[in-house]
């Protein structure tokens, strides 16, 4: 975790996954999605929505291509990372600009669960803010059933 930086825990309210965030930070819910940023900075606002499909797996990809289309951003492959975690969750992530705002998409799917965060902005992140971004997707992790 980024040096010097406190964290505390988040635990969805219906029990669903959890992540650490900066102890400095606050968070809003905004129609049932948690909005986290910094309020000495307040420039961009880290968000996680999760979501359950009761037939099946979640096809990424596909959810990747969905989200970016609403966004108006064109789905390459080529500059979507995929990968698997430790705990066996699928992971694609990339980046984007879209009406003159940076965009930052990570979607973790196990079995039949979804978290779609987003990091969006007027501006793209310093250092400092890609590491904590990047601790705080790191710590995500799928509770409960």
């Amino acid at each position: 975790m980024e040096e010097n930086i406190q964290y505390q825990a988040y635990r969805s309210p219906k029990g669903i996954y959890m992540f650490a965030y900066p102890e400095h930070w606050t968070y809003e819910i905004i129609e049932e999605i948690p909005a986290f940023y910094d309020p000495e900075i307040n420039d961009g606002a880290f968000q996680v929505s999760s979501f359950q499909n009761k037939i099946g797996e979640f096809d990424l990809n596909e959810e990747m291509k969905r989200f970016l289309k609403f966004h108006t951003f064109e789905f390459d492959e080529e500059a979507v990372a995929s990968f698997t975690n430790n705990e066996g969750s699928k992971i694609m992530a990339c980046e984007f600009i879209s009406e003159e705002r940076f965009w930052m998409v990570y979607m973790i799917a196990n079995l039949n669960r979804l978290l779609v965060c987003t990091y969006n902005s007027d501006n793209s992140p310093n250092k400092s803010l890609s590491l904590i971004l990047s601790d705080m997707i790191s710590s995500i992790r799928f509770i409960g059933e």
